[in-house]
């Protein structure tokens, strides 16, 4: 299919909206507590699994865009009782600090963040059809490198090795799901960091209840080169679920939250 048929919207308009919606809507995620299920596999050459670890954590909304991941259970156990009060420790820490130091810690994440605005650029979008998801219907895009782009920032380094496809919500112009493989080996800094050709990464987000759109699975599966030494391959399965803000009831868990982090989210602080 080549062009844009007619109904369609231009393509690359339709990334550029999504990518301010998405901003948006990742803005206000912090203001969410939600459970939050880290899985990482430890791969061999042979690509058989050699370890598993297994991270629960609840996030923990504290204010001007901040929020902090509390651990709760590591490989179904609860987390040992220094790691639990060191992350009471930093909690309490994080909740203390001024209304302008939250905002700095905000701007941070959102320079590092900035490579998402390149995204328009780096890629030449085309729409390959439509599919009717659980959020409703959402345009398909394909999306291949842009000859003669130029990165701006550093993690946009990696768009020139990297292709795939974008669904995005019809209604509300917001990113459903990114599906992207690598198709060379990106490197990030000098020897600091390699991501090997064929490392695969999917993103799904879920819209709420009251229409806010958040996280809801990120799963990757690559090969890492760190410090040029350290050769990682690894598959991640991230979850996040039970979303709420503070003070609202949450629904039934099937993992019950220790009392100190169900007070806390009952109260709101």
């Amino acid at each position: 299919m080549a062009g844009v048929l007619a109904g369609q919207p231009d393509p690359h308009e339709l990334v550029r909206q999504s990518i301010r919606n998405g901003e948006r809507s990742w803005a206000r995620s912090f203001e969410y507590y939600c459970l939050k299920n880290d899985v990482d596999r430890e791969l061999g050459s042979d690509g058989h699994v050699k370890s598993i670890d297994e991270d629960l954590s609840q996030i923990i909304p504290t204010g001007y865009n901040t929020s902090f991941d509390f651990p709760l259970k590591h490989d179904n156990e609860p987390v040992a009782a220094d790691v639990r009060a060191k992350a009471e420790r930093d909690l309490a820490r994080l909740r203390a600090e001024s209304p302008a130091q939250k905002r700095r810690q905000f701007q941070k994440l959102e320079a590092q963040r900035s490579y998402m605005k390149e995204v328009p650029d780096a890629f030449n979008f085309r729409i390959v059809g439509t599919d009717n998801l659980p959020t409703g219907p959402a345009w398909v895009l394909e999306a291949t490198p842009r000859p003669g782009y130029q990165p701006q920032s550093r993690y946009a380094h990696m768009f020139p090795y990297m292709r795939g496809k974008l669904w995005i919500d019809k209604r509300d112009v917001q990113w459903v799901k990114a599906d992207a493989v690598a198709t060379d080996t990106v490197s990030f800094g000098f020897f600091i960091a390699r991501l090997a050709k064929g490392s695969h990464i999917i993103l799904q987000q879920t819209r709420l209840p009251d229409g806010d759109w958040v996280p809801g699975r990120i799963q990757a599966r690559a090969s890492a080169r760190m410090f040029i030494f350290f050769l990682h391959n690894f598959e991640e399965d991230i979850t996040y679920r039970d979303y709420h803000k503070p003070g609202a009831a949450v629904a039934a868990s099937r993992t019950p939250l220790p009392p100190h982090v169900s007070r806390a989210a009952r109260a709101g602080r």
